[in-house]
């Protein structure tokens, strides 16, 4: 089958949000940031199992951000992609269809990645979006009313780090088979008190916003430590951030916190280098639209056959370091 390919210049991959160069480096004062550079492969394939079958598929396309540059990004598809900004989130997502032939993509670029304490300064419309619910997300619930019972301290970076150890305290890790873990809905893991990456950071964003405090959600892939000789790469991962009217938005992960507690302290205002942001947002809507409309979470490609969701795909992803 006839291969497509497209190359993206790599102004074309700026964020819309903004992109200031973190201001302070808490963990890192007075040091040079970690950084690393690697080349990461995100594959998709979606069969047809008719002649007549409309086939469409999407899947995420990363930006530059102030803790990321992305470059040399190299599509290839079995049929023309699209590569449009997201209507609603932070990112781009690429778009191809058919009508009764396979779909197959596979998206490759160059990441230079920084260890971060934050620092990148926002919009009003970012800060306003920032306190807002989302669907997964309600403010007017139990989530709502935890947070009211604890107290809010003087600055927000001592209240959001109230809300992180609680959240840490609180949550643990785990992925149960057949579980409902994973689709970052706050209440349900304010119940659970367990569950992955989204769920952590969803009820923690829930939190810090009734105290007033605006937070954002991105996802993203963990990728190998450079000492590590692997280039496979397994599932998704997901992190926050918060606003701190001194330093910016400030990056919490607060399920790696959990995973290895001798990293509490880290987690809190920092990330390490070893990852790649794809998309930022929940609700998010695309171009064109999923006849599902608005996407809880986009991470794996998207799919819909004949207008109905569909799970019957593969996906791979690796990196190779440079």
């Amino acid at each position: 089958m006839l291969k497509h390919t497209l190359l993206l210049a790599g102004g074309l991959l700026m964020a819309a949000c903004t992109t200031t160069t973190p201001t302070t480096n808490l963990a890192w004062e007075g040091e040079e940031l970690p950084e690393r550079s690697f080349r990461f492969t995100y594959e998709a394939t979606l069969p047809a199992n008719g002649p007549g079958d409309k086939l469409e598929m999407w899947i995420p396309v990363p930006v530059d951000t102030a803790e990321q540059t992305i470059s040399n990004v190299v599509v290839l598809a079995s049929h023309d992609v699209a590569i449009h900004p997201l209507v609603r989130g932070n990112g781009k997502s690429a778009y191809l269809s058919s009508i009764g032939e396979d779909l197959s993509i596979t998206l490759s670029f160059d990441v230079t990645r920084r260890a971060s304490s934050g620092g990148m300064s926002a919009t009003a419309d970012e800060l306003e979006l920032g306190l807002a619910a989302d669907s997964m997300i309600p403010l007017d619930g139990k989530v709502g009313m935890i947070a009211a019972s604890m107290p809010t301290h003087d600055d927000e970076v001592a209240t959001a780090e109230a809300l992180y150890r609680h959240t840490f305290d609180r949550m643990r890790y785990a992925k149960p088979e057949g579980g409902e873990w994973g689709r970052g809905d706050a209440e349900w893991a304010c119940d659970s008190r367990y569950g992955n990456c989204t769920d952590f950071h969803s009820y923690f964003m829930g939190l810090a916003r009734a105290k007033g405090i605006p937070t954002r959600f991105v996802m993203g892939f963990p990728v190998p430590s450079l000492d590590s000789g692997e280039t496979k790469v397994g599932g998704y991962h997901c992190w926050a951030y918060f606003y701190d009217t001194e330093e910016g938005w400030r990056p919490v992960d607060i399920s790696e916190a959990d995973k290895d507690p001798s990293k509490v302290d880290f987690f809190f205002g920092n990330i390490d280098e070893n990852r790649v942001e794809m998309i930022g947002g929940r609700d998010l809507v695309l171009e064109p639209t999923p006849e599902a409309g608005a996407l809880n979470l986009f991470i794996y490609p998207y799919a819909e056959v004949n207008d109905e969701v569909s799970r019957d795909l593969t996906k791979s992803f690796s990196i190779e370091n440079l």
